[in-house]
């Protein structure tokens, strides 16, 4: 059996046909929704001004931004637990070399 399927996610109103595999399909269901609550966030708060209202596709930037911009941040973190782990495996190995 393919481990792969079709599926199409609704986002903004258009539906995109993307190749997954089997067991990715809910996290990319589950993406498509949070983006369609984002890009509805930002559409309830900002609007532009008279002269130059945003479209959809600077909704999307914003939403796209704030994506990238959360994965940076738990990048950070887990460099900084990875980082502490470490720091801490040390010491238990000089701790326990020293008994």
């Amino acid at each position: 059996m393919d481990e792969h399927l079709i599926i199409n996610l609704p986002v903004a109103n258009t539906k995109y046909p993307l190749r997954v595999k089997r067991d990715d399909e809910a996290i990319f269901r589950n993406a498509a929704k949070e983006i369609n609550y984002k890009l509805s966030r930002y559409k309830e708060h900002f609007t532009g001004t008279s002269d130059s209202p945003l479209q959809d596709t600077d909704y999307m930037a914003m939403t796209a931004i704030q994506a990238v911009a959360e994965k940076e941040e738990q990048k950070e973190r887990a460099d900084m637990f990875e980082e502490k782990i470490n720091q801490f495996v040390t010491e238990l190995d000089d701790y326990l070399r020293k008994r």
